[in-house]
């Protein structure tokens, strides 16, 4: 095998026949070429040239802070005969290659932002691979497409006991920290907590003097399910299923009533306004269910009118006034006859 080792114009060159070696060797006696002992020191740039190169060093120091891969590259990203990827390949030994790279075939859109070109971590063999770290920095919100997949905390053990503190499995308070996230099981949760303790089973307005709507239900309360409607701490209003009663006036499909016996009904027009009724006005006959005599008694003020069965004056109708005048209408026959015997 041939060795050249010349200068020209200042430049030393050494030629060596295809198939051969240079070996530097820093050792001291015999020649031992498994064993490399000292430092070889290349004072300048070192310009390597050919497709393979092979470094043996169990450690690499490189004070550049950046290394570039796929340098050379023309046109508008990385080449489909590289894949579109330029990156790390790690070698697994019988397992597949482990590869982080930059893939310039991966389409993306978040946050109303689009491009191509991603990052990805991915096995030789396809397999799905993990990133484990502590955190994650966002310069700006920070978005994740799964596509139409779901983010999961699928290998955590009661995760939601990270979120919301329990007790025999049970919620038993808010959320341990405002800006922690929750999984289904904890929003399920929750939802149960909340429903059992905070939330409440009326609107109301005020601490000490309550405007309130609140509903009663019967697989509750185990009495006839009713709404009511307070102000003030009071209730004014209630409605039932049959029965709308405001203050102390009741409406029953068409019957307006009192809510309490032996309460007068008034119907009260203000000013100069008057009660009217723009139909027949029908009075039914005395003693009425709620009646506790068939003649009324008389009225502190003015009259009051009523129906038993007919007298002497033929018509039914009877009033009696607060001068404690009580009597019979007459009918128009009767008042003539009266007429011509009297």
């Amino acid at each position: 095998m041939s060795k050249v080792l010349s200068v020209e114009n200042g430049n030393y060159t050494v030629k060596v026949e295809a198939g051969g070696e240079i070996i530097l060797d820093t050792s001291r006696g015999s020649f031992v070429s498994d064993k490399p002992a000292g430092t070889v020191v290349i004072r300048g740039s070192l310009e390597v040239e050919g497709t393979t190169t092979t470094v043996e060093s169990n450690d690499t120091l490189i004070n550049d802070n950046i290394l570039t891969l796929n340098n050379g590259q023309a046109g508008a990203g990385i080449s489909a005969s590289k894949n579109y990827q330029s990156g790390i390949e790690i070698d697994r030994g019988s397992e597949a290659e482990a590869y982080f790279v930059f893939d310039d075939s991966v389409s993306w859109e978040i946050g109303g932002d689009s491009g191509t070109g991603a990052f990805k971590i991915f096995t030789g063999a396809g397999d799905k691979t993990a990133l484990v770290l502590d955190g994650i920095k966002s310069n700006s919100a920070l978005f994740i497409d799964t596509g139409n997949n779901a983010i999961s905390v699928t290998n955590a053990t009661d995760y939601e006991t990270n979120v919301f503190p329990y007790t025999g499995g049970v919620i038993t308070g808010g959320a341990i920290d405002d800006d922690l996230i929750p999984n289904a099981k904890a929003l399920v949760d929750y939802v149960a907590f909340a429903t059992a303790t905070s939330l409440q089973d009326r609107i109301e307005e005020g601490t000490t003097f309550k405007s309130f709507v609140e509903t009663k239900s019967f697989d509750v309360t185990g009495q006839q399910s009713v709404v009511e409607i307070g102000v003030n701490n009071d209730v004014v209003a209630n409605f039932t299923n049959q029965v709308a009663t405001i203050q102390d006036i009741q409406i029953s499909s068409n019957k307006i009533s009192t809510a309490d016996s032996n309460e007068d009904l008034i119907l009260e027009a203000a000013g100069t306004g008057s009660v009217q009724v723009n139909d027949k006005l029908k009075l039914t006959q005395t003693a009425h269910a709620d009646d506790a005599a068939i003649d009324p008694l008389e009225p502190s003020a003015g009259n009051i009118l009523y129906v038993k069965s007919e007298d002497t004056g033929g018509t039914g109708v009877f009033f009696v006034n607060s001068s404690s005048t009580r009597d019979e209408l007459i009918s128009n026959n009767r008042s003539l006859l009266y007429s011509m015997i009297f």
